[in-house]
């Protein structure tokens, strides 16, 4: 039988279809860029896996648990937990829920001191470690628990003007935060700003051993409204800086080139009784600068003098070239 080949009238007299021809071109140019796609996202897995296979591993987390002769260190204390529990609610647990026992009767079940249940009773004592906002961890081969106060997401989401109060503090003068730890935190800001278009968040942390302070960028997603800390933080700055005599004194957190009015988000994520500052409009020559607290007993954020938070960025003294001054009379 004879095979029949179907044909047209431009291959029958060996006419090119300029149509035909540009179809098939941009056929063999759609598979090219799929080819090259598909190579692209192979690399990109391939670069993603190797990243993920150098990235440190996460810290080990050990579980948490209290024993009679565990030490809370904090503050500069090593405080036993004895102080706030018995020998017998450590060794047995605390009361929860009733249980029968029988029809006569009924018995108490227990369970071991929760994290949440040594925070309550460290608070009383330390008003910073509010509930939402801190981790307590443990470390089992010195047995010991650091309290750690965990930032959450600061951003300039949904900004409102608030009605922060303007009192003014009255925020210890013998101990102020130097300068320069400001001025290096606004030199970053103003980087990620013009680089990325995003906020940043910084700790700032008093060594109560040396008497020095400490800024410190903790592992965060950031973004143009938004500065997501990682959940793993707490356990990261124990890494990092181990059972050292640290107090977090500020939380400070940059606008971009949004004002320094805080947000719902910080309101929301700025409840304990600690300084907060915020860092705004960094495409001026000088940012606006925000300085506040949070009442616990009033539930409200006021406003802080910068200068009673902060060393003054002008000297006191005239500048040396600046040695004579006989011109200049004063009415």
């Amino acid at each position: 039988m004879t095979k029949v080949e179907q044909t047209d009238i431009f291959s029958m007299f060996d006419i090119e279809d300029e149509a035909v021809i540009k179809l098939e071109a941009a056929k063999a140019a759609a598979v090219k860029k799929r080819e090259e796609q598909i190579e692209k996202l192979r690399k990109s897995n391939e670069e993603k896996k190797e990243a993920k296979a150098s990235t440190p591993a996460a810290p080990k987390k050990d579980p948490f648990k209290v024993l009679v002769d565990t030490i809370v260190r904090y503050a500069g204390m090593d405080l036993p937990v004895t102080n706030y529990f018995s020998i017998e609610e450590l060794e047995n647990g605390l009361p929860t829920k009733k249980k029968k026992k029988d029809d006569d009767g009924e018995e108490s079940a227990f369970e071991p001191i929760s994290e949440n249940a040594l925070r309550k009773k460290l608070e009383d004592d330390f008003p910073e470690l509010v509930a939402n906002f801190t981790q307590l961890v443990y470390i089992e081969k010195k047995n010991i628990i650091v309290p750690v106060l965990s930032a959450k997401k600061k951003g300039m989401v949904d900004c409102k003007e608030t009605s922060a109060s303007a009192e003014v503090s009255s925020c210890s003068k013998k101990k102020k935060i130097p300068f320069h730890i400001l001025a290096d935190f606004i030199v970053v800001a103003k980087d990620f700003s013009s680089k990325f278009g995003t906020e940043v968040h910084a700790d700032i942390y008093l060594d109560r051993d040396k008497g020095t302070f400490i800024l410190d960028f903790p592992k965060q997603v950031v973004n143009a409204v938004l500065c997501s800390i990682d959940d793993d933080n707490a356990w990261l700055y124990v890494e990092k800086y181990g059972d050292r005599n640290l107090m977090k004194i500020m939380e400070i957190h940059s606008h971009h080139v949004m004002p320094a009015i805080p947000s719902p988000v910080d309101d929301a994520n700025e409840r304990s009784p600690i300084l907060y500052a915020i860092v705004g409009r960094l495409d001026k020559f000088f940012p606006d600068l925000i300085v506040r607290t949070f009442n616990k007993e009033t539930q409200k954020h006021f406003n802080i003098n910068p200068s009673n938070v902060f060393e003054n960025p002008v000297f006191d003294d005239y500048a040396t070239y600046l040695s004579d001054i006989s011109n200049v009379e004063v009415e």
